[in-house]
Parts: C-alpha cells; sequence; structure tokens
C-alpha cells in the first residue's frame, strides 16, 4: 500500500518557505524536506519536534549545528514515548539537512563510507564500516524475492572498481538522455553492492545527491523527498532478473525518476508500478500500456508542432529558417553549444552568439549545466 506524501501547501510544513522566494530560506527548506522525506526509503516517520527544530533553523533562529546538538539533546535529557525508530529518524534527518547544506565534497570511497558514519554513528554499532557478512532482503515489488547483493569477501575491491570507473567517464558530447541513462546505471550498481549492514539506501541518495550537484546539476529536491520509497523500490528493479518468468533488470523506472529531478519532467511515479506481479493483475491491457508510456523517454515533438510555436515569435524569416535548420539538427535530445552552430549553419561565431541569446529569450532553449559552459537544449 503506498503512502501518502507530502505533496502541496496543506501538507508540506515547509511549503511556505518555497513560496516566498527568499533564497535562503527556500535552500534550507528544500534540505529538510529532502532529509525528511528519504526516512521514507525505510517507513520511518520524524517527530514533530523535528518539525519544528527544522523551522527554526529555516528561519535563522538556530544553526544547522545547533539544530543537531537540540535533537541529541532532546533524546539523551529525557524519556519520550515516541514511536519506535523515531529517534532514528529525527537524527538521520537533521545529519542529512547538515550535510546537504555542506559546500565540500569529494568523489571517493571515503566520502561515501563518511557519509554513512555521519548519519548512523550512535545508530548503529557498524556506522562507517563496511559488512562482514552476507545478506539478503525480502522485497515487496519481488513478491518477497531478494536482489542478490555484493558478496562480504569482495565489498571494498567491488567499490573501489565502481567509483574508479566512473572517475574515467567522460560525460562530453553525451545527449541528456545518454547522461541519465549513464547515471541511472551508475547509482544502480553502486547501490546494488550494499557495502553497509543497514542504511544503504539513506548513504546512497545522499551521496548521489551531492554527486550530481558537484556535476552542474540543480536537482529538484523534491522529487527526492516525495518519491523516496520510489526511489529505492526502482533499485531494487534495476538490479533484479528472473530470466525464468521473464523478468529482467529494468532501469526505466530509475531513469523516469532521474528525468523528473534533473529534467523537470512529470513521469507518473507510483510504486505499485514496480510491482513484478503488475502485468499480471486485473485490467493488465490497460496497466501494461500505463507502464509503457511511463517508460518512454521524453516524447519528441512533432515537426508541425515546433513550426506551429516559432511562427508565433517575433522575429525575421531568416531567423526563423536559422532555428528550424538546428532543431532538426539537434532536435530535443542533442545539447549544443555556440561552435556546433558555428558548424551546422556555416556562421561566424558572433552571430552564433547573438542567435544562442535569440533562441533563450524566445523560450525555445533552456541551459544546461554539468555540459561545459554556454551549453542549451531545445524544450519546445
Amino acid at each position: 500500500m503506498e503512502k501518502r506524501h507530502i505533496e502541496d501547501k496543506h501538507t508540506d510544513p515547509f511549503a511556505e518557505y518555497f513560496m516566498l522566494g527568499e533564497p535562503d530560506r527556500a535552500d534550507k527548506a528544500y534540505a529538510w524536506q529532502t532529509a525528511i522525506g528519504l526516512q521514507d526509503v525505510d517507513r520511518l516517520t520524524p517527530s514533530e519536534y523535528l518539525l519544528n527544530t527544522a523551522r527554526d533553523n529555516i528561519e535563522g533562529n538556530i544553526s544547522i549545528e545547533e539544530a543537531r546538538k537540540r535533537i541529541e539533546s532532546y533524546y539523551e535529557e529525557s524519556k519520550h514515548h515516541q514511536p519506535e525508530r523515531t529517534e532514528e529518524a529525527d537524527k538521520v534527518s537533521v545529519r542529512i539537512a547538515e550535510i546537504l547544506t555542506e559546500n565540500s565534497f569529494v568523489f571517493s570511497p571515503v566520502q561515501y563510507i563518511s557519509i554513512h558514519r555521519r548519519l548512523f554513528q550512535g545508530i548503529y554499532s557498524h556506522a562507517g564500516k563496511i559488512r562482514d557478512y552476507n545478506i539478503s532482503k525480502k522485497e515487496w515489488v519481488l513478491d518477497g524475492a531478494s536482489v542478490m547483493y555484493g558478496g562480504a569477501m569482495e565489498l571494498r575491491e567491488t567499490l573501489e572498481y565502481d567509483f574508479r570507473t566512473e572517475q574515467e567517464f567522460c560525460y562530453a558530447d553525451l545527449s541528456m538522455s545518454e547522461i541519465i541513462r549513464h547515471l541511472a546505471r551508475f547509482i544502480s550498481r553502486l547501490w546494488q553492492i550494499h557495502i553497509f549492514g543497514e542504511g544503504n539506501t539513506r548513504t546512497t541518495a545522499v551521496f548521489f545527491i551531492k554527486y550530481i550537484r558537484s556535476l552542474g546539476f540543480h536537482a529538484a529536491n523534491d522529487v527526492f523527498a516525495k518519491n523516496a520509497w520510489y526511489f529505492r523500490n526502482a533499485l531494487v528493479r534495476a538490479n533484479y532478473s528472473d530470466l525464468g518468468t521473464g523478468i529482467h533488470e529494468d532501469l526505466s523506472y530509475l531513469e523516469n525518476f532521474l528525468r523528473n529531478l534533473l529534467m523537470g519532467e512529470k513521469h507518473e511515479l507510483k510504486n505499485r508500478y514496480l510491482h513484478i506481479a503488475w502485468k499480471d493483475s486485473a485490467c493488465s491491457d490497460e496497466k501494461q500500456l500505463i507502464k509503457q508510456l511511463i517508460k518512454q523517454p521524453i516524447e519528441q515533438p512533432i515537426e508541425n508542432n515546433f513550426a506551429a510555436v516559432l511562427e508565433t515569435k517575433s522575429v525575421s524569416s531568416k531567423t526563423k529558417a536559422n532555428i528550424t535548420r538546428l532543431h532538426e539538427e539537434f532536435g530535443n535530445e542533442k545539447i549544443f553549444g555556440r561552435g556546433d552552430i558555428v558548424k551546422v549553419l556555416g556562421i561566424t561565431e558572433r552571430p552564433a552568439t547573438a542567435l544562442i541569446r535569440k533562441m533563450y529569450e524566445l523560450a525555445l532553449t533552456e541551459r544546461i549545466t554539468g555540459a561545459g559552459k554556454g551549453k542549451y537544449r531545445f524544450i519546445v
């Protein structure tokens, strides 16, 4: 059964901070929203005391360090009648918020392990320690089956190999779809190693958010906050195969999550779609159609639609012709810059720069971060 998440201003305790438009408060609110939302990967719910502490931090009454100390003192000084594991949810939430508001980050296995230690110190005896035993976990989306996790004897070597491979990977000249597919494969493999006894998904999510920010992406944190349980189930489906019953590892669910996160797309992220028996349930034909639709990448607009939009813009016929030629060349997936325009249109850099500026002003393109300076993509 799916849990109802924070969706709007009536249920989101931090909605007012997004609506007020104050960058500092909004950034803090996003960090807290993500930190609290990520507790859902283990079906945990933070306390009202944690929410009030978060508000005090967002409003500037206390620092994030003071917020962390307040939560720790709250559980040290007295006995509280809280639901089971609420203390864990509160402490891990404030620690995630603290990490997400820090500017420091190093892409390395040491950083990954350090995040786990910081999140779970005093909660798990194995915080920051690589497990030395094999594990399996019954998964709802797999009808009780388990992903095959990394073997205890090779965990560190496997982790270091995955980091080394990612460090050597070059993102240059990739379309956004290719970038997202690669990121989905990297994060699913990192999670599948499952180097810790517990807390792998929250650690992986925090590390991944920091990593994609280091690549230049400004991730929509509310996607994590509202869909943390989906994120975990998507990681499960990306790492499970049962060829005897026709089930294959499926990255598409994770890709849809990342497209929403990094590109602002609106794929429907429903946990029931991830269940291996989804296609066999009632109304299977209809549900299979929905599943296929949500798995598809961004729909390419037909040429007539682009031409119709361009026709509404107040530019010269020559400019329209040049823009149309560029759209034919790049479509809505390929990332391009001034040099690409020079090459396609055979013009010099100065008019190419002016054309880039004009297309952006006309809302035909968007800036792309993480792919080099001055990169754009058509959005119409």
